[in-house]
């Protein structure tokens, strides 16, 4: 029977509760959703502001296209004409391979101790990674093509080449 009663007297408690319970409900739910609707509403002229600027964009491209003319000299007393300045396959290939090779630099495991830091980054080009310290101290990191050198400069001349491979 006590076990009946606390079992009534917890339902009891439960429907008395229900009101207010629903009542908080209904106000966040209220909050919620009118806050969801105020950032809705903010964010509906993105997409079209978006797009305005796209197709000014677009635009303009278009029209500095056809402004780009080509002038040929006059020849025989005619006039120059105008022709539309478009890139040849030609021009952009000789462009391509006439392009500078990158540097070919030594490989950073034959830094030696002794050697002059102006040597080094000559021979094996600019570091990975440089930082300076105090009393005219640097240290220099490269990659070597089988392993790491860590180098310790001094006053000008490689005091360390430390390698990891």
């Amino acid at each position: 029977m006590r076990s009946f009663c606390l079992f009534a007297g917890c339902v009891l408690g439960l429907l008395a509760c229900q009101g207010p319970a629903a009542a908080q409900t209904l106000v966040e739910y209220g909050a919620a959703s009118s806050a969801s609707a105020t950032a809705a509403s903010a964010s509906k002229g993105v997409g079209n502001g978006v797009g305005g600027m796209l197709d000014s964009l677009g635009k303009a491209l278009n029209q500095s296209q056809d402004q780009v003319r080509k002038v040929e000299p006059a020849t025989n007393g005619r006039p120059a004409s105008t022709k539309s300045a478009k890139p040849k396959r030609d021009a952009i290939k000789e462009a391509a391979t006439t392009a500078v090779p990158p540097p070919s630099y030594e490989d950073a495991m034959g830094i030696e101790k002794g050697m002059s830091c102006e040597e080094v980054t000559r021979r094996f080009g600019p570091p990975a990674m440089s930082f300076a310290g105090e009393d005219d101290a640097k240290t220099m990191s490269y990659a070597g093509r089988t392993g790491r050198v860590q180098v310790e400069c001094q006053g000008g001349k490689v005091a360390a080449a430390e390698k990891s491979y």
